[in-house]
């Protein structure tokens, strides 16, 4: 029986990646989801900043109603000084996506990598560029047949966390 994880890449352009899993974890299938939170219309607030926590919302309560995932991986948030009110708003995307997963599922298990471990484990190295995640993701042998062409950095992303989380579930299984 197969079973589907779900990996996120958070932010203005959410990168989101299905993972279709058997019971041993194996991948047996991958498809890849971008959602640009800017490029959505005013429809739910005049608050640019909460139509795009709505939209989310939305966002994260479709994909599981179409998935019923059991396992939710996404891209921690990361300091940068240099533009606070950034992480500020990553900081929000991150807590609606585990909150609207959570509401869907108490029980889901939702984990959070940091970017530079992300870089590292993949094999790109920690201040790996967008060209070096796209090659050492697409160097993992159990990913290479099931990816598809032109995926956009924040795809590429999810993919690395939903792999990484898809690792650790295959040891502690063993």
């Amino acid at each position: 029986m197969s079973k589907y994880i779900i990996a996120i890449d958070p932010g203005s352009n959410t990168g989101v990646t299905i993972f279709k899993v058997d019971k041993q974890y194996k991948i047996l299938k991958i498809e890849n989801k971008i959602f640009k939170l800017n490029k959505n219309k005013l429809t739910y607030s005049k608050d640019i900043i909460l139509n795009r926590l709505l939209y989310l919302t939305d966002i994260c309560n479709k994909l599981y109603d179409d998935y019923k995932p059991e396992h939710l991986f996404l891209e921690a948030a990361f300091m940068n000084v240099r533009f606070p009110k950034a992480v500020m708003q990553l900081s929000q995307y991150i807590a609606v996506i585990q909150m609207s997963f959570i509401n869907k599922n108490k029980n889901i298990n939702i984990k959070t990598y940091p970017p530079k471990y992300v870089k590292k484990f993949i094999g790109a190295g920690g201040n790996a560029k967008k060209e070096d995640m796209t090659k050492a993701v697409s160097k993992i042998k159990e990913l290479k047949k099931l990816l598809s062409e032109d995926l956009t950095e924040h795809e590429i992303d999810s993919i690395a966390i939903g792999y990484i989380g898809i690792s650790e579930l295959k040891k502690e299984d063993n």
